[in-house]
């Protein structure tokens, strides 16, 4: 499995709240940004739990001190790489509401967001694990970092669908979300014709599960 080396966006307010030091100046920010770089090879490569902070400072090419002195554990690390790829996740979902998603066939639509979620998870392998770890956490400021994705997804469904009652539309949206991840996780284990598969029968169930409230005059996929 590939390293994912790929820079994550500047550090912002929500992303400092994970820090021990929020850095000012231009080189520290990027110091942390390396830190996290270097923990997404490490996790890709290892797991949320055999990855360590020694080896992340060691991936880093610092040292461990200098990772206490931004990040006060791995747990800490591990959010503040979640909140990253949240933040990415949810820019990709508003790019395309302005290329117009909420009035595409439902069937396009929830095509779309399963291979785009697919495609992260390939771009990102350290994802699924840190998905993962926060997901099963029982602390309550990890668990509101997967709500920003859903909430985009809320929106979309809110466009296409004004009336649907508002918790309704809210259990729709963790529904599709969590499934799609769940789904994704588990196309990313198989060998290429699998994975396509997979991602057929996900848009396959996605639609049908959707369509009656949101696209009640188009048929559901077959």
């Amino acid at each position: 499995m590939s390293a994912d080396s790929s820079p994550g966006p500047a550090v912002t307010p929500d992303t400092k709240g994970f820090l021990r030091h929020a850095p000012v100046q231009e080189r520290g920010r990027r110091r942390v940004q390396q830190l996290l770089d270097a923990a997404a090879q490490v996790i890709a490569e290892s797991g949320v739990d055999n990855a360590t902070t020694n080896a992340v400072a060691a991936r880093a090419e610092t040292s461990v001190g200098v990772l206490y002195k931004f990040f006060p554990n791995k747990q800490a690390i591990v959010e503040a790489l979640a909140l990253r790829y949240i933040e990415e996740i949810e820019q990709l979902l508003s790019r395309q509401e302005q290329a117009g998603i909420a009035d595409w066939p439902i069937a396009h639509a929830v095509t779309w967001l399963v291979h785009a979620i697919m495609d992260f998870h390939r771009e990102h392998p350290a994802y699924q694990h840190v998905y993962r770890a926060v997901r099963g956490s029982s602390g309550e400021q990890a668990i509101l970092l997967l709500d920003p994705a859903k909430g985009v997804i809320d929106h979309l469904l809110a466009l296409r669908a004004s009336a649907v009652a508002a918790e309704r539309r809210e259990w729709h949206a963790i529904t599709a979300v969590e499934a799609a991840h769940a789904l994704a996780i588990q196309a990313c284990a198989l060998p290429p014709e699998g994975a396509e598969r997979m991602m057929e029968e996900a848009t396959i169930l996605l639609t049908r599960y959707l369509t009656p409230d949101y696209a009640p005059d188009q048929s559901p996929a077959s």
